[in-house]
């Protein structure tokens, strides 16, 4: 249950499933798709609410020590999830400093005000999905001023360009990614939320140049502040549709942790000296 194809991590542990649709850029929610699709069996819930306390003890038994992604099926910090129970997850971080536990939210001011009400140990790290610009300037605001060893950013899917005012400073890893699904096929929808374009006449998934433009300013900034940068996919119709590669290489830069951070890419630090993002 805890085999992942998110190549950002090595595992995935879901102690409570279900979320609530919030932005567009959960308007095709993968993890809607497959509980709506097992309701009654898998998910007897569907994308309901449902605490799974029967797994709060799967990373004890975990051998080696992990990466794990954390609620890949919800988000720990939804309303509805009560603190009490987000303790329990807690404790069980806490309890296995050998693992290290990555925490997305989309709910920046939840994760900002239960990071006040209780101190988030060393292997947590908080992180923000960011999609497009308007729901930039206060998720990342809100990430900075969470006491945590390490802080990062899925700008996945990214369906609008962040802008020019983009600042890394104080965050330690960034991730991107294109959008993927078969809605994709849609002429509109691959026109307003995907990265790539499909082109009949060579029949592949290629990057809109505007969109690549969007991923360098991202890419580029991180640099500049030495986080670690993570390129996952352009998407299309299928995640690796249109490959990772950006400006021919593969970016799989991790944090180090706790506290550390990747070496910066000097070639590529030279090249952006001075440089306006």
């Amino acid at each position: 249950m805890d085999k992942t194809g998110i190549i950002w991590t090595e595992k995935t542990w879901n102690p409570v499933t279900g979320c609530k649709q919030i932005t567009s850029g959960c308007a095709y929610c993968y993890a809607k798709t497959i509980a709506e699709r097992m309701r009654g069996q898998a998910f007897p819930n569907g994308f309901g609410l449902t605490y799974r306390p029967h797994r709060l003890n799967e990373p004890y038994r975990w051998k080696e020590p992990t990466l794990a992604f954390v609620n890949s099926m919800s988000d720990l910090f939804w309303e509805e999830i009560t603190d009490e129970y987000r303790d329990r997850v807690l404790d069980v971080i806490e309890d296995n400093p050998q693992h290290q536990f990555q925490v997305l939210t989309k709910r920046h001011d939840v994760m900002l005000r239960y990071a006040k009400r209780r101190k988030l140990p060393a292997n947590f790290w908080a992180g923000v999905t960011i999609e497009d610009a308007k729901n930039y300037a206060l998720r990342i605001e809100a990430l900075r001023k969470v006491d945590a060893e390490i802080r990062f950013i899925s700008f996945e899917p990214l369906i609008g360009d962040i802008g020019q005012s983009l600042d890394l400073s104080a965050i330690q890893w960034v991730i991107t990614g294109g959008e993927s699904g078969t809605h994709l096929w849609h002429p509109k929808l691959m026109e307003q939320r995907a990265l790539v374009l499909y082109d009949r006449d060579v029949k592949k998934w290629l990057p809109k140049p505007h969109a690549v433009d969007w991923i360098r300013r991202i890419r580029d900034n991180a640099i500049i502040n030495g986080t670690a940068y993570f390129h996952k996919q352009w998407g299309g119709s299928y995640p690796e549709a249109a490959g990772r590669v950006l400006d021919g290489r593969t970016w799989n830069e991790m944090p180090r942790y706790p506290g550390d951070k990747t070496e910066i890419d000097n070639a590529y630090l030279r090249k952006l000296e001075g440089a306006t993002l």
